[in-house]
């Protein structure tokens, strides 16, 4: 379960602390003075505060105190607002004071300048050994709307609670009502998080029983590996939502200036999001739309969606949005077909979607609505219903009452509802009141919402982290052994490094004579590759440095010789050819935030062309090995198709898992590429393979 912080009671101290000192209080106060104990007044914070200015004797009838060392008590938090020369002796005074929790809004730190960098440095080592945490610096800190409980130094207006949590790296998330801020419970701004961050109030909100679902919004990890394990735990019980920013190369720049946070690639979050069962979310409507359906949508294990529409337009856009999200539109039962064909006239034909409007000719068209609606609901074959209507009122009839209390009555299936018109917003806010309905501005956006609802019920929640694939016939020993012997690019011995691991390998040997070369083929056995190898022919395609497909030894030696005269060879690899099977590329790479990565896709010269790759975190599970094959249109020709013969993907996935572990258990290894590996109907091979070797062990 989730719950098992080390340190709930210290970190309840930034939420729910029973006394704050802070330390550096303004005097001015009232609107635009940015006071934080006017704010945490207005909040309706119930315990005690003591003010630490010496030029002050009260502020807003609270008396202030000259420095920490004369506090009556030591607080269990305390909140700094000081210029950054006066932080490091502060931060000294609050530990030596047991003081346990610390807030520093105050910013200008290691994000900004090398003096920056040396006073993080200093209250940093002031906090070493202490005991004492902090929260920051530039940070609003935290707020509970709970309890009554807000550190921010921008005024906050306290709404009734809901079950939210939600972990930022900008205050902007909690400073306005941006959604899903709007009836926030928990929040907390990281900040720059030097000490605390993203990963420990994870755990913190994971373990709170108050709160259902958890936004977060990310510029960059710290420990990438530490927040997957914890997250794993926490999304078993409750749904992670992640809006990470930073996408694009400029956005990962702007990201590193602003909090100091390092931004990985992109495509290593979206795998390290998808094996810890956080949902990504690619902005903040999407982060308030998936809020929203967690908060007043039942679970939603099927992906049949039934449409009842006031416009058939409406139905055929809900109908394009299914298809773009993975949603099936659902075959209504018999029964309930013909209970609709006699509602409407002779020539009605219903379908799905469910236009209202041709049966309700004639009739009063809230009543005409409620039997259909009411009828599909029920239909077995349906596991959540769209609405699309305007917010009709007709003889006391009201489709916002009625569809309440429709979804009332049958809280295993949800029910979303595009309204329009001009009294929508206050419709739509009245009826997710009950948080029964969840309403969205386009059909579009609402089945985005219940496909990320059907992911998590479906295939996150309740499911247990699967260990690392047990592998035999692996010597680490003799693979760390080859790593120790070069430095950069290895030579021809990473051939010797994959058999290490079981990686099956296309028969080779290595020379610096034509002649040489010309006798090994022999040995090898027609027909043969001639391959250049060195420092300059990493890429040895491109520079022309690789001659398939030689029959004889003459051919051999000629090959070898104008290989060495026109390319930088340093050496020359001779190696059995093989014809035909799929071509794919398996690699790896040690990434700074996530650690060992590996990759899957379409192989051979058009990689980089085609782009068509998966990435896990590595050692992989079989079940993420086996995703990663899935995941990849390549999958599609690997499984046969226009007369071509299946791949062996048996034989493809050990080899995959085989090169994770390898990269797991070598972090040397910075960068290696088996590119192409060719899969045939019975067993692959890799045909070609470097690695670049970084930092000793």
């Amino acid at each position: 379960m989730p719950g098992t912080c080390p340190h709930r009671d210290l970190m309840d101290r930034f939420f729910r602390p029973r006394s704050v000192a802070i330390i550096g209080l303004s005097r001015t106060t009232g609107e635009g003075s940015f006071n934080i104990l006017e704010n945490l007044l207005n909040y309706g914070y119930p315990g005690q505060v003591y003010p630490v200015n010496p030029h002050a004797a009260e502020i807003l009838g609270v008396p202030c105190y000259p420095c920490v060392d004369e506090l009556p008590v030591t607080p269990d938090l305390a909140i700094i607002t000081l210029p950054r020369h006066l932080v490091p002796g502060v931060v000294g005074d609050c530990a030596r004071k047991g003081i346990k929790a610390v807030i520093l809004v105050t910013q200008g730190f290691a994000e900004t300048d090398a003096e920056g960098i040396r006073l993080q440095e200093e209250f940093l080592a002031a906090l070493a050994s202490s005991g004492t945490r902090l929260l920051g610096p530039n940070t609003l800190g935290t707020v509970n709307a709970f309890d009554g409980f807000s550190s921010s130094f921008t005024p906050m207006r306290r709404a009734d609670p809901l079950p939210t949590g939600m972990i930022c790296q900008t205050g902007f998330f909690l400073a306005v009502n941006l959604a899903p801020s709007v009836g926030l419970g928990l929040g907390v701004d990281v900040g720059n998080a030097v000490d605390l961050g993203v990963v420990e109030f994870l755990d913190y909100l994971g373990g709170d029983d108050r709160v259902e679902v958890i936004a977060l919004h990310l510029e960059g990890l710290g420990d990438g590996r530490r927040f997957c394990e914890v997250a794993s735990e926490v999304t078993r019980h409750k749904p992670v939502l992640a809006l990470k920013t930073g996408r694009s190369a400029a956005g990962a720049a702007a990201a590193g200036s602003h909090t100091g946070s390092l931004a990985g690639e992109d495509a290593v979050y979206d795998a390290a999001f998808r094996q810890a069962g956080v949902l990504r979310l690619s902005g903040v409507d999407e982060l308030d739309d998936v809020v929203k359906a967690f908060l007043h949508l039942p679970p939603l294990r099927g992906n049949r969606l039934a449409i009842v529409t006031a416009t058939g337009g409406g139905g055929i856009m809900a109908v394009d949005a299914c298809a773009g999200h993975g949603i099936e539109v659902a075959r209504l039962s018999g029964d309930t077909l013909a209970a609709l064909k006699a509602i409407g006239p002779p020539w009605f034909e219903p379908g799905n979607p469910m236009d209202v409007w041709p049966a309700a000719i004639g009739k009063p068209y809230p009543l005409v609505f409620a039997e259909i609606f009411t009828r599909i609901l029920n239909d077995p074959n349906v596991d959540a219903v769209l609405c699309i209507g305007g917010a009709v009122v007709s003889t006391g009839t009201d489709l916002a009452d009625f569809i309440e209390a429709a979804a009332a009555l049958q809280r295993d299936k949800p029910v979303v509802w595009w309204v329009q018109g001009q009294d929508a917003p206050r419709i739509a806010a009245r009826v997710e009141k009950s948080r029964k309905v969840a309403v969205y501005p386009s059909p579009d956006r609402a089945v985005r919402a219940l496909a990320l609802l059907h992911r998590y019920y479906s295939a996150i929640r309740g499911r247990r982290p699967e260990p690392p694939a047990t592998l035999e016939g692996i010597d680490a020993l003799k693979a760390r052994e080859l790593l120790r012997r070069e430095a950069g690019y290895l030579g021809p011995a990473v051939f010797d490094l994959l058999a290490a691991y079981g990686i099956a390998v296309a028969p080779w040997a290595a020379t610096a004579s034509p002649a040489e070369a010309g006798r090994l083929a022999g040995v090898i056995g027609y027909p043969v590759a001639v391959k250049g190898y060195g420092a300059g022919l990493v890429h040895k395609t491109e520079r022309g440095a690789v001659i398939l497909g030689l029959t004889t030894r003459r051919e051999v030696e000629r090959a070898a010789a104008d290989l060495l005269g026109r390319t930088p060879a340093e050496g020359l690899l001779v190696q059995k050819y093989f014809a035909g099977g799929h071509e794919v590329i398996l690699g790896g790479k040690q990434d700074p935030q996530f650690g060992p990565v590996v990759l899957y896709g379409a192989g051979g010269v058009h990689t980089e062309i085609l782009a068509d790759v998966s990435l896990g975190l590595a050692p992989l599970s079989v079940a993420e090995g086996r995703r990663l094959l899935e995941e990849t249109r390549f999958s599609r020709i690997l499984a046969g198709t226009r007369g071509q013969s299946p791949g062996d993907q048996g034989a493809l996935l050990d080899t995959l898992l085989r090169l994770s572990r390898l990269i797991a258990d070598h972090p040397p290894i910075a960068e290696i590429d088996l590119n192409p590996v060719l899969v045939f109907s019975q067993g692959c091979v890799t045909v070609d393979a470097r690695v670049r070797r970084g930092e000793e062990e």
